[in-house]
């Protein structure tokens, strides 16, 4: 006598529904997501000139010489200064003479933290005539 066995249905997970739930979740991350904006430094550039041409000349007692060395040293006038001394220096720059034009050279092998650092003082110390150069 023989027993007629029933087959097994085959276990199947439903897959239907699957495209709809990435989908949902692909909208959901895009949507909440922020993106990181870089944003570079904020300083207000003159004008352009209508000649090229046009140069400036100062008087050496209106300008003042920072350096930024690739070690990370700063020269005030070929002095070694810290970066608190610096704005406290500028500061007082400033305050005397308000013409003061002040010229920030980086050396090229300078790390970039150490310009923008140096930059933040002169800002932060209240000069408006910063001129920017690389060696």
């Amino acid at each position: 006598m023989g027993f007629n066995r029933k087959r097994k249905a085959e276990v199947e997970i439903p897959t239907a529904s699957m495209s709809d739930i990435s989908f949902l979740l692909l909208v959901f991350f895009l949507s909440t997501t922020t993106f990181d904006i870089k944003k570079g430094l904020g300083i207000v550039l003159p004008a352009a000139s209508k000649e090229d041409t046009q140069k400036v000349k100062l008087k050496q007692d209106n300008l003042t010489k920072i350096l930024v060395r690739a070690d990370g040293v700063v020269l005030m006038n070929e002095e070694e200064v810290s970066y608190e001394q610096l704005e406290d220096r500028i500061q007082k720059l400033v305050r005397e003479n308000p013409d003061m034009v002040i010229s920030l050279k980086t050396d090229r092998d300078a790390k970039y933290n150490n310009m923008v650092i140096a930059l933040d003082r002169i800002q932060s110390a209240g000069a408006e005539k910063i001129s920017l150069s690389t060696n």
